[in-house]
């Protein structure tokens, strides 16, 4: 009887073998690398795109804003049928960005429901995977009806097997720095999205005297309050390619590639520091009849560094999504490919 019971438990065993192997394939370990398109008006991004297609795993175009009645309008060169049979020869991940800075929208009801209606639908006659929501800027009391939002649109693509991503502005706790912190609601968002974007950069924006774009302690501590609200591999920290130029050490600044810094520093000589904070390229730009400039510039080495403490700290991140494209350090590029932990498994 033993032998037989072993017997009948092992026939069980294989029998069970394909759904534990599948199982197991859900919970492997997934990183995946995002770009917006196009973040810089450099006319190098697309480029930067196309070269590195072996490490891109998703791609956000900007081609759409929201109208007051719920609709959309198209950017310049949006639904560009050339790039989108590109990427999907490519096998990527195409969930374009609608951006706004405005919550007009959100918060009528009757606007809203039009909003979600008109997103699915627009989400379907282009096949998209789906759309990311990046909504930036609002008041306080917009909190609320913007999760109200992400709710509605989350269940309605769900619904048609489409992916929600919803783009945030970077927080160590529920309030954060500023009322726009503050007005996303993480929790929720989180809940009814399939992937949150963190904007972990411009901790010193370009409306501030010089100083870090994204110091590593800085973004250790945001993931550290995302790791309270949900699993990490539902997050992507934000990776800036950029940097930011100060004339005579006042805001605003302005955004520099990092191929136009290079040229400077070989022209003129001119002497680097690394920012101990974040490891960003410091250059004090002091020349004879030109005024003088301060610039925080992202290469290879900060972002190397960058990665490396997130990756020590935050295993299971979910993976990066990147700012900046066009002019960037191509080295870069090395750095995602050398040090992500594991290949994307995003669908």
């Amino acid at each position: 009887m033993p032998r037989l019971l072993l017997a009948v438990f092992a026939l069980l065993l294989t029998s069970l073998a394909p759904t534990l192997a599948q199982d197991t394939n859900i919970s492997e370990p997934s990183f995946c690398v995002a770009v917006w398109y196009p973040s810089s008006e450099h006319p190098a991004g697309y480029d930067s795109v196309m070269d590195n297609l072996d490490v891109i795993d998703v791609i956000h175009p900007f081609w759409y804003n929201p109208t007051p009645d719920g609709g959309l309008l198209l950017t310049n060169q949006a639904e560009d049928a050339e790039k989108l049979a590109e990427w999907r020869e490519a096998g990527l991940v195409i969930l374009p960005s609608i951006f706004s800075g405005v919550s007009g929208v959100i918060m009528d009801e009757d606007a809203r429901a039009v909003h979600v209606k008109t997103i699915v639908e627009t989400v379907l006659r282009m096949d998209y995977d789906g759309i990311d929501i990046d909504y930036e800027g609002f008041a306080l009391e917009t909190r609320d009806p913007f999760s109200e939002f992400v709710e509605e649109l989350g269940a309605a693509l769900h619904a048609e097997g489409k992916l929600l991503y919803v783009t945030v502005h970077p927080k160590t706790d529920d309030l954060g720095a500023w009322e726009a912190t503050a007005a996303q609601d993480w929790y929720r968002i989180s809940a009814a999205a399939d992937v949150v974007n963190i904007m972990t950069y411009d901790y010193t924006s370009r409306n501030e005297p010089p100083g870090p774009i994204s110091p590593n302690e800085w973004v250790l501590d945001v993931l550290t309050y995302a790791e309270t609200i949900d699993p990490l591999g539902k997050f992507r920290v934000g990776l800036p390619f950029y940097g930011y130029g100060w004339t005579r050490g006042r805001p605003p600044a302005a955004a520099i590639p990092y191929e136009a810094v290079m040229r400077a520093v070989e022209a003129f000589e001119l002497e680097t520091v690394r920012d101990p904070d974040s490891g960003e390229l410091v250059v004090e730009w002091k020349q004879p009849g030109l005024p003088a400039r301060t610039v925080y510039l992202e290469d290879a080495q900060s972002i190397g560094l960058r990665m490396a403490s997130v990756l020590e700290l935050h295993q299971s991140l979910g993976g990066a999504a990147i700012w900046g494209l066009g002019g960037e350090d191509p080295a870069v590029w090395d750095v995602l490919r050398e040090q992500r932990p594991a290949p994307c498994i995003e669908g």
